[in-house]
């Protein structure tokens, strides 16, 4: 049998809120508030009306709310529809080590099933959460290459959600076993659409928070999956990924969770582009620059940042789609120098069309540097501005702004839930914010999660 399947369904059933470190806590706390942001903010995104209108039309039970809408649809249209929301606009938390997003399936997922049960407490919220985050995050380590160099998008992320809705079931071993296993019948992932700024990029994160609640509701029911999806003949990680590192699955389990080094991103782009956007907004605060007297920007990192977000050069300086200019550290860092900022305004058509953002961006060169690889995914990365009042000015950075090094507080992720609530559908309105704000920062007191969403349906 694959003994570390069954170490994990165990870790799954059996770990307790008692068990998490605070730092779980506090991460799976501020992801709970930054996520429900996303799917406020990803329910205007592009494509996501057309996701909205099919599951509408199909009609159904009105189970879960539909965040950002104000109605609500059976539980698997609307967790559908939620997650994809989540992923929509660059802005749910993620990695800096590993190209993972380990909230952006869960927390939909999890806030469906609460509504859909209406007896999940805070504290089994935060516990089914944590376990789900913190089992994403073993599998993107144990995995030899990550999806940015191998192209092998992660499958596994659907491991994470389904390992929190199981949580949240309070399903048994073997259960939880039977759930990770139809799970693996539901694993979808390709990279390409990144590269393109597809608008399935998005929904992949809704297809993995459906099928996580699919399956833990199956398993429930009896319903069987494979036992040994992971290391079984055709399981996962015989048949992806080669010659994985077993420990990090089963290592530590209830002492270390790496839920911990969860990022809140403050940028709406690819995280990629995060160190060059700290960077440069520094060196514009620090030194009052005056983004008419910048010759030229230079950038160097990694080889692996450079090849998924700055080149072909031609593309990146003059993006098509808000998609596209998401993945550009050209655009991201001219954006941000001019307008203080490289938020959810900074996606307007108008904005990454304007001839002075790409005017500057044409004048940014990206180097890769293989010296500036480190044991994150980021790098390092420096950014050169040479000016015409105060010649060239540099800084350096490993660790941006909201890293765990560097992290956002839980209140500056209130006023990112706040940025994020205006460009919703139906925007809600202060009070109901606050009122959002104010459960989450005492969610394990709360008896009834679905509490937190009831005033966005």
């Amino acid at each position: 049998m694959d003994e570390t399947a069954q170490k994990i369904a165990q870790y799954i059933a059996f770990s307790t809120f008692e068990d998490l470190s605070p730092g779980a806590v506090s991460s799976a706390r501020r992801s709970t508030l930054d996520t429900i942001g996303a799917m406020l903010a990803g329910s205007n995104a592009p494509g996501i009306e057309t996701i909205v209108d099919l599951a509408t039309g199909w009609g159904g039970t009105e189970e879960a709310t539909l965040i950002g809408f104000e109605r609500k649809l059976p539980v698997h249209s609307a967790v559908w529809c939620n997650g994809s929301m989540a992923r929509a606009l660059e802005i749910d938390d993620c990695v800096d080590f590993l190209p993972v997003h380990p909230s952006a399936s869960a927390v939909p997922a999890l806030l469906a099933l609460a509504q859909l049960r209406k007896n999940i407490s805070g504290k089994e919220f935060i516990t089914a959460l944590a376990i789900g985050q913190d089992l994403i995050i073993r599998l993107g380590l144990a995995v030899r290459k990550n999806a940015i160099q191998s192209g092998r998008n992660n499958l596994f992320k659907i491991f994470g959600p389904t390992a929190a809705v199981a949580r949240a079931l309070r399903l048994d071993p073997s259960k939880v076993q039977h759930a990770l296993g139809i799970a693996f019948s539901h694993a979808v992932g390709d990279g390409q659409c990144a590269l393109d700024g597809a608008l399935s990029l998005r929904l992949q994160q809704g297809i993995v928070a459906q099928g996580s609640l699919i399956s833990g509701l199956l398993a429930e029911k009896e319903f069987t999956g494979a036992k040994e999806f992971l290391l079984g003949r055709w399981g996962y990680l015989k048949v992806w990924e080669p010659n994985p590192r077993l420990q990090y699955l089963t290592e530590y389990l209830k002492k270390r969770f790496y839920g911990e080094q969860i990022t809140i991103k403050p940028f709406s782009s690819c995280r990629a582009t995060h160190p060059a956007i700290d960077l440069a907004l520094r060196l514009s605060k620090k030194h009052e620059l005056d983004p008419a007297s910048i010759r030229h920007i230079k950038v160097r990192t990694s080889p692996e940042i450079h090849n998924l977000v700055a080149t072909p050069h031609e593309t990146k300086i003059r993006p098509e789609s808000a998609g596209t200019a998401q993945f550009s550290i050209q655009y991201t860092v001219a954006a941000a120098i001019m307008r203080h900022d490289m938020f959810l305004a900074e996606l307007d058509p108008k904005i990454y069309r304007d001839t002075r953002i790409l005017d500057l961006a044409s004048r940014i060169k990206v180097e890769p540097d293989p010296t500036f690889r480190t044991g994150s995914v980021l790098g390092r990365t420096v950014v050169e501005i040479d000016t015409e009042k105060i010649g060239i000015i540099s800084a350096e950075i490993e660790s941006p702004l909201g890293s765990p090094e560097c992290p956002l507080s839980f209140e500056e992720c209130a006023e990112k839930l706040r940025k994020c609530a205006q460009f919703a559908v139906r925007p809600p309105n202060d009070k109901t914010i606050e009122k959002i704000t104010e459960r989450i920062a005492r969610l394990e007191e709360l008896e009834d999660v679905s509490s937190l969403i009831v005033d966005l349906g």
